[in-house]
């Protein structure tokens, strides 16, 4: 069955009955196209190619490597496969041309069921190769299909279907309150397995210090067993670490400060009290985490940790929980489902998405019930668009020291995650590392919230004023780095150079020694921070003659400038940065 969007873009439906209904409205180069399967239709697909021309980066939402491992840059059309559901990515790809423009995004509905996608170079004919499998249609089922041909940034075309989405039928963002963006204090990096109720005392304490009003105690606080950690996960008692959890948030909570707790949601170790009910009701075991995962289509499972995470909320008043290691809940490749051996033992829904959907849904309603401002953190990269209802917080995913995946990982998530906040990945480095280098950390996660991972108290006096610099003007600026119009160029040099602007600013950001040019301020004010390690920056500039201050990476003064029309290289100091008045 052929469908034509338009000349460039005839669209091949596979697999669906004569009966089907297809539909398309189409304006100024977007078409949304509907399909109705109808009955006897359990899957289907829509094929199509168009000429690679100046393609030359396929944009997806994951944060590292798809499928057997094969990059995010152009795959050829054998080895470009991924599956996108509720816990793994989002059901959309962007074809990106040499200027950082949209050649074609396509985006789907389905955002709870598995949806296969194919997208690469045919290395015979040189054309885009593209392919969409719905795989698990129902009589009812009602699939949508946003295909984008403008000539507009591709960060545009992104953002636009992060919109689309929100006003489909049942994706309504959960709400996201003002203390989701404040900077946060995570204990992981900085203690891993080592914290104690003292530890998370003292780094709140030098937190406030630095405006740090939230911290996340993550794993390690609850109980561990014999033999590690996860084996006893499941009951989330607290640890001998923490002798009396209660008074122990209460007295962090009376500095003012929030407190956000870890859990593991799915594991449940052989070593937990609870195993023995819950034995019955598991999917696999994980041999890399020495854990089992259970089983969301149970509803005893479902109650279980619906109660466990409305407990821990409730008793110890906490602000929020840290819902992690979501994406362990889809069955791994060669796992068999074991619905195939026991159909008839209680499960309540066919599929594993569905059941977590159950689960996330029941959860997050009992949470707002007890905290309408409860903050609920996801990592990346369970970030379909139906998980923006039950997560506020997006969290770059795990990159220790790796600063270039962090500021890629953020501005990935901040295109399509709208009003949900997104923080970076908890950020750490050495005291003995240059304040220079350590700075850049910061400046390349300066489009999100920062959390932070480090032994506050063993920084040297240097890297105190630095970071007391960046997030007294973090804080400052906050709005026109989280809540403006965001440009990220280049997504396949790992955008190089990413811009903010709203009526009263514009911000520009360099992380390689290019020439940055600026025209149209119109009265705005201009920042420019210079991420890189080059002692200077090239600026073509256009407008009204301006002066501007220069500070360093600590706020020390280090010059003044006039900015004139003309191209000139300014000396900024190594993550440093320029000022306008």
């Amino acid at each position: 069955m052929t469908y034509r969007l338009s000349d460039q873009l005839p669209l091949e439906f596979h697999d669906l009955p004569a009966s089907a209904r297809i539909t398309a409205e189409n304006t100024d180069g977007v078409s949304i196209v509907t399909v109705e399967p109808g009955p006897g239709c359990s899957r289907f697909s829509v094929e199509w190619q168009l000429p690679q021309d100046d393609i030359q980066f396929r944009w997806v939402s994951a944060a590292g490597k798809i499928g057997e491992g094969y990059p995010q840059f152009l795959p050829p059309d054998w080895f470009s496969a991924m599956t996108t559901e509720l816990c793994r990515h989002a059901p959309v790809f962007s074809l990106v041309g040499a200027d950082s423009g949209n050649r074609l995004t396509a985006a789907v509905s389905e955002s709870v069921e598995p949806v296969l996608f194919r997208c690469g170079v045919s290395e015979e004919t040189f054309m885009m190769q593209c392919r969409i499998e719905c795989t698990a249609v129902t009589p009812e089922s009602r699939i949508v299909f946003r295909f984008d041909q403008r000539r507009v940034p591709f960060s545009e075309s992104l953002r636009e279907v992060a919109v689309w989405w929100e006003k489909l039928p049942g994706l309504r963002p959960m709400p996201v309150p003002a203390s989701a963006f404040d900077p946060v204090y995570s204990t992981w990096y900085s203690y891993h397995h080592g914290i104690s109720a003292d530890a998370v005392g003292q780094e709140v304490k030098s937190g406030l210090e630095y405006g740090m009003k939230t911290v996340i105690v993550d794993d390690g606080w609850q109980k561990i067993g014999r033999t590690g950690s996860y084996p006893s996960t499941g009951d989330w008692l607290e640890a001998d670490r923490f002798p009396d959890m209660k008074q122990h948030v209460r007295r962090i909570r009376e500095t003012g400060v929030r407190y956000l707790l870890w859990v593991a949601l799915p594991f449940i170790g052989e070593e937990s009290r609870v195993f023995p009910e819950l034995k019955d009701k598991l999917l696999y075991f994980s041999e890399a985490l020495h854990t089992w995962i259970l089983d969301p289509r149970f509803p005893e499972v479902r109650n279980h940790l619906v109660s466990t995470c409305v407990r821990l909320v409730k008793e110890w008043e906490l602000d929020g929980l840290k819902l992690d290691f979501l994406d362990r809940f889809p069955l791994p490749a060669g796992i068999p489902d074991p619905a195939d051996c026991t159909p008839d033992a209680g499960r309540d829904c066919p599929g594993v998405d569905e059941g977590v959907n159950l689960l996330l849904d029941e959860l997050t309603a009992r949470l707002r019930a007890v905290n309408p401002d409860v903050l609920i953190e996801f990592r990346q990269d369970y970030i379909a668009p139906a998980m923006r209802k039950y997560a506020n917080i997006f969290r770059a995913s795990d990159c220790p020291g790796d600063r270039i995946a962090n500021r890629r990982r953020i501005i990935n998530l901040r295109l399509l995650s709208g009003g949900t906040a997104v923080h970076s990945d908890m950020l750490g480095w050495s005291p003995e590392e240059a304040v220079e280098s350590a700075a850049r950390q910061l400046w390349n996660i300066v489009f999100s919230v920062p959390q932070l991972s480090v032994r506050l108290a063993d920084l040297p006096e240097k890297h105190r004023r630095m970071l007391a610099f960046f997030l007294n003007f973090w804080t400052e600026n906050r709005t026109l780095f989280l809540h403006s119009g965001l440009t990220p160029l280049h997504p396949e040099l790992n955008y190089p150079l990413v811009m903010a602007e709203n009526g009263n600013a514009v911000a520009a950001v360099l992380y390689s020694e290019q020439a940055l040019r600026i025209t149209g301020l119109s009265g705005r004010r201009l920042i420019v921070i210079n991420a890189t390690a080059s002692p200077e920056l090239l600026l073509q500039f256009q407008g009204k003659e301006t002066r501007a201050e220069i500070r360093d990476c600590c706020g020390n003064p280090a010059g003044e400038v006039t900015l004139r029309d003309g191209i000139r290289s300014i000396a900024i100091p190594p993550s440093g940065i320029l000022v306008s008045e």
